[in-house]
């Protein structure tokens, strides 16, 4: 597991927290975890393609967590 698949496995991790904070009308707490799930986004491609780090899970999984 490189950094941009765990990048990509820690939005996965991120939205039952968003969804649990949205739900309960925690909303500073959601956004700041809207926002690192965004960051993460950005990182792990950046990081894949910049140091030659593209793997069949990343294709896969990437997609998935950007829905």
């Amino acid at each position: 597991m490189n950094i941009p698949n765990i990048l990509t496995a820690i939005r996965f991790v991120f939205v039952p927290f968003f969804a649990y904070y949205l739900y309960n009308e925690q909303y500073t707490v959601a956004v700041v975890l809207f926002l690192l799930a965004g960051i993460t986004d950005v990182l792990d491609g950046v990081i894949a393609r910049k140091f030659n780090m593209i793997t069949s899970f990343g294709k896969l999984a990437d997609p998935l967590a950007d829905k």
